[in-house]
């Protein structure tokens, strides 16, 4: 199938064979494709069910029921749907594990969490799993700040300050949360995995926006007190590093580890890493929102 949708993402110009509603924010004019996603009628060539394999330049892996993924080069993804697969489900892979694939075989950093924006600067949430990246984003952008991203974003390292290429105009978030800000209008669908959580539209965001500037990453850890610190040189890159990588599995089968601990260094030396922690409930959450203004005003 010829592609007939055109994205502009992570600095790349996509040609897709499937309409990609999740970057409908990106969208662009054709033109000559640094990136092609393919669908293909043939099963995927030794791709495993239990994990990422590399063979050279191919990066090749399987979601059991679904389908599997071959990504090559950094210009290609291919899918392989299975019998049973839909788009909603191909879509999550594409844009997830073979996007993020994809940018390191181009060696870019591709880093995990969500991200905020005023006055051109931005500020990155990672953590752990359930650790409130996006309802930290989601407060503040209803306090007024921009969404950048709420998923994996590419990390660009510079000598004076790091970059964070907007990747998302919307967000997930769980009910109780959709409900705290008052979005349930917001929403615009569900969680193909869970029930309980809602992808939501936010009022406003930088999708199509050149990269901005990152001017800090917090890492967002559950305590019983609120804490704001600043992290000392060596704990903060391992902090970033630990709760921002990517599908490690795919950096250990492409060889990339060194590659991706040297942009990891780079990006810290020039943008302050700080710990926010927080009691896991909401009674906190605007005195935390405070914390992170004041990166702004400062």
């Amino acid at each position: 199938m010829s592609a007939q949708h055109h994205y502009r993402h992570s600095g790349l110009l996509v040609a897709s064979a499937i309409e990609l509603p999740e970057w409908q924010g990106f969208a662009c004019e054709p033109g000559e494709p640094d990136v092609r996603i393919v669908l293909s009628d043939e099963p995927c060539p030794d791709c495993p069910a239990d994990g990422s394999v590399a063979v050279g330049e191919s990066l090749r892996f399987a979601v059991e029921g679904i389908g599997g993924w071959q990504v090559e080069g950094g210009h290609t993804i291919s899918l392989h749907p299975g019998l049973t697969a839909d788009l909603p489900e191909l879509r999550l892979f594409t844009l997830g594990s073979a996007w993020g694939g994809l940018g390191y075989q181009r060696g870019f950093a591709m880093w995990h969490g969500s991200a905020v924006e005023r006055e051109g600067r931005a500020v990155l949430f990672c953590g752990d799993a359930g650790a409130g990246k996006s309802t930290m984003a989601a407060a503040l952008v209803a306090r007024g700040a921009l969404l950048v991203a709420d998923d994996l974003s590419r990390i660009e390292p510079a000598h004076e300050s790091a970059s964070i290429h907007p990747s998302s105009a919307r967000i997930k978030l769980w009910r109780e949360a959709v409900e705290l800000f008052g979005w349930c209008d917001r929403v615009l669908q569900r969680d193909y995995y869970r029930e309980d959580k809602f992808h939501c539209s936010v009022p406003g965001h930088c999708a199509g926006k050149t990269p901005l500037r990152l001017a800090a990453i917090v890492s967002l850890e559950e305590g019983e007190k609120l804490s704001f610190q600043r992290l000392p040189g060596g704990e903060a890159l391992k902090t970033a590093m630990k709760q921002s990588i990517y599908r490690p599995e795919m950096i250990e089968a492409l060889g990339k580890w060194g590659e991706q601990g040297a942009l990891g260094a780079q990006i810290t030396a020039n943008c302050p890493v700080y710990r926010l922690t927080r009691p896991k409930d909401f009674a906190t959450l605007d005195d935390a929102c405070e914390r992170i203004e004041s990166l702004w005003t400062d």
